[in-house]
Order: C-alpha cells, then structure tokens, then sequence
C-alpha cells in the first residue's frame, strides 16, 4: 500500500478495529497466563485466533525504503523479517504526514487533537527538544523516578555508531519534566522509539498529546512524510492505541525493503549495560531552536 492510499481514510476510526482489539485482548491474554496450563487454554481461544488471523491478513503492507545509513539500520532492525513471531512487527502503527503541520492539524478527524492541545496550553504545558545531554539526563531519571523504572526504561542503550537520536521533554508550569519521547530519522521516514508521560500527573494524557504534536511539527518541519511506531499494536494498550486513532495512526504492516548490506552473524547475547550521560552525549546533535510552543495549535485551522 502506498502513502496516498493511507492517507485517503477520512475518519479518525480504523477499519477491522474491532478486531484488532479482540486480537491485542487475545495476545494479553497468552501473555498474562499464570501458567503453561493457562496459556495453552488462552492459545486455543478459536475467537482469539480468528481475530488475529483477521487482523494479519487484512493490514495494508507498507514497504519502508529505509536507507544504508546507521538510522536506516536502526529502523531496519525494528522490523526485521527474521523474527519468528510476526506480532513483533504487525500490525504497527504508521503515520502520515502531510507538507505542513497546518494542514495535519485540519479537518474532523483531528478535532480530538485540537482541543486536547488547546487545553493543555491552558493547563501550561510545554514541549522542547533536549538542549543537552545533561538536561536529557536529568530530565530522564526525573521521569523514570515518578514512573517507578529505572532510568533504562525510559531511555533505551541503543549501541549502533554513528545513530543520532532526537529527544524532546515535556515540562509543567513548574518546570518540572513530565514526558519525554525518541525519534530517529532516516530521510523520508522517522521511527518513534519512545513517547512516555508520568502517568500520576494530573494532566498525563494530555502530556501525550503534546508530545505527540512536538514530534509532528517538527517532523513535518524537516520533510519527513511517514512516521512508524516501533513494536506492534497488539503489545500496546488500550490507551495508546486510543490516542493512535485521535491522532491519525494507522495499522499496517511494514516491510522494509532488503538491504544489500550483508546482516551482521548471531553471536552470543551481549550483557546488559546501563545507559551513560556519553551515550546520550554522543547520540544527540547539535540542537536548532526549538519552535514556539503556541505553533503547536494553529491559529484558523478548520
């Protein structure tokens, strides 16, 4: 399927959504089982498989011409056909954007999207991209305290030389971090690798919503058309999948195109190593201006 063939829906609902709810329900369900007897049991729900065969074979396919360079390996990996479970790769959520932000923010279906940025203008929120690896940092283990991870939750180790990764924050009228989101971009195309809020806040959806706006405006802003949301649907929630539909996601089914460079051997599982202040030190250029946070809601949009 192509990009205008994606963005020809004029509705914020999906097609088939009722089934790919049953189905991300389904794949809870096995994930949740207390026990291999109850897992098996969970498996053999014929509703279950019904909806999940539904739902994989009636996604739209999207091929991703990702590029050679490292953010082009990176979303390359996101997808990789190799994996055995296809759940790990559809359906995933893909956005298309169009020239500007305006015209994204226009029209019925992104009423939803309006009126949450609108109020959490009012409620003070602010988004900015990172001005440095130490505001990421501490910005990082704020959130990951008040959501009670660790620090490597929130921001994953991503060792792949070269890849530069873009970082935005949430801020509330006290200045304090409440959200924070990854992008990495190759081209044409972006990949959202993290967009996380602190959900005891008293505005954590709508902290969402602007971090989403931050993402698109600025994508836009650089030409990126199409943005993909790393892992598969049926592993999110139901709120994400909620805020998806507000916000123009689709699901589909993204087939990168084959890479002539030659995948690199399986070797033994690296150990884990925590994320540093040089890892992010290294993965977050030189940052441009951060726009106005009042263009995130354009004035006269319809």
């Amino acid at each position: 399927m192509t990009r205008t063939e994606l963005t020809g829906q004029q509705s914020s609902e999906w097609p088939g959504g009722e089934a790919l709810e049953r189905a991300a329900r389904y794949v809870t369900g096995v994930r949740s089982a207390p026990s291999p007897a109850a897992r098996i049991r969970a498996l053999a729900s014929r509703e279950g498989v019904r909806a999940l065969t539904d739902v994989l074979r009636t996604v739209p396919v999207v091929p991703a011409p990702f590029s050679q360079a490292p953010a082009g390996e990176e979303l390359r990996a996101w997808f990789n056909p190799a994996r055995v479970l296809p759940v790990d790769r559809a359906p995933v959520a893909v956005l298309p954007l169009p020239a500007t932000y305006a015209d994204y923010l226009r029209g019925r279906p992104r009423q939803a999207l309006r009126t949450n940025l609108t109020r959490a203008a009012a409620a003070g929120l602010t988004c900015a991209a990172a001005e440095s690896p130490e505001e990421l940092w501490r910005s990082a283990r704020f959130i990951a305290d008040r959501r009670g991870q660790r620090l490597d939750d929130v921001v994953l180790r991503r060792p792949r030389p070269g890849l530069v990764r873009r970082f935005a924050v949430a801020y509330d009228p006290a200045g304090d971090p409440v959200g924070l989101t990854e992008t990495v971009v190759d081209g044409a195309w972006a990949g959202l690798a993290v967009l996380v809020s602190t959900p005891a806040h008293a505005e954590a959806q709508l902290i969402r919503y602007v971090l989403h706006a931050h993402n698109a405006s600025t994508l836009i802003a650089d030409g990126v058309s199409m943005l993909v949301v790393g892992g598969s649907m049926l592993l999110s929630t139901t709120g994400t999948r909620y805020s998806q539909r507000r916000t123009g996601f689709v699901p589909a089914w993204v087939r990168p195109t084959p890479s002539p460079v030659a995948a690199p051997r399986r070797g033994k599982a690296r150990e884990s190593v925590s994320l540093t202040l040089a890892d992010l030190a290294a993965a977050i250029p030189a940052q441009r201006t951060a726009p106005v946070d009042e263009t995130l809601v354009s004035s006269g949009v319809s």
